[in-house]
């Protein structure tokens, strides 16, 4: 039986037994279940009676609770989990990278949305347009001091020795997701950003988040160092392609497929790969349309269509494809060199690579 797409959320079952599974879509049914049951029990005890807004929040963002509520593509933590069964482990011994990878990208989305002005997510009002910013800072620092707490707790105890390079690879990570965070924010008040800096800032922000998830799905495991390097660049390119494809579809998908406004990046003046292709390589005229209309972030839909008139003559969108098409190439190719005993758990990350492929048909 073929497996669902390992980034959609798959809920459900029990956690691992030991028994044997009847396909791959049980194993990853139970390995979500596992992970969303961490989930759920992290964000119970985030407040207490007297803060239980804090728990309201997380829980909210997470998608556990609310009308409306989305759990998001549970991407990271999957690749956290499939790494380790693809090094032939258990996923049980990755649940607590599975966990603090997922608490670590939702702090940091919580965060993106304040700093962006983003309303939406997955579909629904962001926590920040809910409840403030403030508050919303609260739930996002919440989120945070979770990540450390939920390695320390889950991690099991014949595997502490693997304590401290987790903290430190998670800490890292953290880290390169905040200077390249500062690099996107001041990229919206520039207008001479190349291309170069920001592939270097989404390598720092999602290709270094994939990249943690991967490593530490290495590290549980108990892989060596040259094997976690290759899961390590597994994640990285994989990563690179999931951003440039969201680029993509950021400009122009609709806001079924993002969770967010459509046109929201260009909206927010962002400088999304497209749009610095397009800055870049597009006639004189469109190029100068585009600066002035990106400086400004405020667009009428007939400003909007204008803008993808200068992508288009940039042949903005080819030039992205055959971008996420080479880093998913290399990211196959990392993969498939991690082990020499390829076994369901590589086969599901090698279709989670053609699941993001199919994004730029």
């Amino acid at each position: 039986m073929r497996a669902r797409p390992p980034s959609r959320r798959l809920a459900g079952s029990s956690g691992d037994t030991g028994k044997p599974f009847a396909s791959r879509s049980a194993r990853l049914e139970a390995m979500n279940g596992a992970l969303d049951r961490e989930l759920t029990r992290f964000s119970q005890i985030v407040g207490s009676t007297e803060s239980s807004l804090l728990t309201e929040m997380v829980q909210y963002h997470l998608g556990l609770r609310g009308a409306g509520a989305r759990p998001g593509k549970r991407v990271r933590a999957n690749l956290a989990l499939l790494t380790c069964e693809a090094f032939g482990r258990r996923y049980a011994d990755a649940i607590w990278a599975a966990v603090a990878v997922e608490l670590a990208h939702n702090f940091s989305l919580v965060f993106d949305d304040i700093q962006d002005g983003d309303e939406l997510r997955r579909g629904r009002a962001a926590v920040w347009r809910v409840w403030g910013a403030p508050q919303a800072i609260n739930a996002g620092a919440a989120l945070q001091a979770l990540v450390p707490k939920a390695i320390a707790e889950l991690m099991p105890p014949r595997h502490l020795e693997r304590l401290a390079p987790a903290l430190r690879v998670v800490s890292e990570a953290t880290l390169r997701l905040c200077r390249g965070q500062v690099m996107d924010l001041e990229f919206e008040q520039r207008v001479d950003v190349s291309v170069d800096e920001y592939l270097q800032m989404i390598e720092l922000k999602t290709a270094g988040l994939f990249a943690c998830a991967t490593r530490l799905g290495a590290l549980a495991a108990g892989a060596g160092e040259a094997a976690s390097e290759r899961a390590a660049d597994f994640g990285r390119h994989l990563g690179m392609a999931f951003q440039i494809i969201d680029d993509i579809q950021g400009i122009w998908g609709s806001s079924a497929q993002t969770g967010k406004p459509e046109g929201s990046d260009l909206r927010n003046g962002k400088k999304t790969l497209p749009t610095l292709v397009a800055l870049k390589a597009g006639p004189a005229a469109g190029r100068r349309q585009l600066r002035g209309l990106l400086t400004r972030a405020s667009f009428t839909p007939s400003e909007m269509e204008v803008a993808r008139t200068v992508l288009a003559q940039a042949n903005a969108h080819a030039y992205c494809r055959r971008q996420a098409s080479e880093h998913l190439a290399e990211a196959r190719l990392s993969l498939f060199a991690m082990t020499e005993r390829p076994n369901w758990a590589v086969r599901a990350l090698g279709d989670m690579a053609t699941t993001f492929e199919a994004g730029l048909a």
